[in-house]
């Protein structure tokens, strides 16, 4: 492949890469986690993808052009790998944020039952309560 199919290609693939984690912030937002694994599968085979032809770019017969000749285009390729990386560092703080609110409810459920099944017996000390096979809500 020529320098300038390289780098069409590349610019091509951090396109599709920052329409990849666009879609999975919005998943995020939506609270449709189930729905991430495949794209996330994807998104692992694209990158894989932008790191071969990186490495093709710097095994390339031509690579002292891609500063001078292709400077232009090389300054857009960092620029669109630049807010691939901010916009999965947005997602990644989602994530976070929703797992630490998923976290919080869990144990605040967990509290709560605990004080709903704890009693006292006959000496005063916390007993569980057995809510056995026939409890019914």
């Amino acid at each position: 492949m020529t320098l300038d199919e390289l780098l069409n290609h590349q610019q091509s693939q951090l396109q599709l890469l920052l329409e990849l984690t666009g879609q999975e912030l919005a998943l995020l937002v939506k609270r449709k986690a189930l729905e991430l694994p495949p794209l996330t599968e994807r998104k692992q085979a694209l990158l894989l993808e932008i790191q071969a032809t990186d490495g093709r770019l710097s095994t390339h017969p031509d690579r002292a052009l891609l500063s001078s000749t292709h400077g232009a285009q090389v300054a857009a390729i960092r620029a669109l790998l630049r807010d691939c990386q901010e916009q999965n560092q947005v997602a990644e703080q989602v994530l976070e944020q929703s797992l630490a609110s998923t976290r919080k409810l869990a144990n605040t459920l967990s509290r709560l039952h605990e004080r709903q099944s704890m009693t006292y017996d006959q000496k005063g000390h916390t007993k569980g309560i057995n809510k056995g096979a026939g409890f019914k809500v």
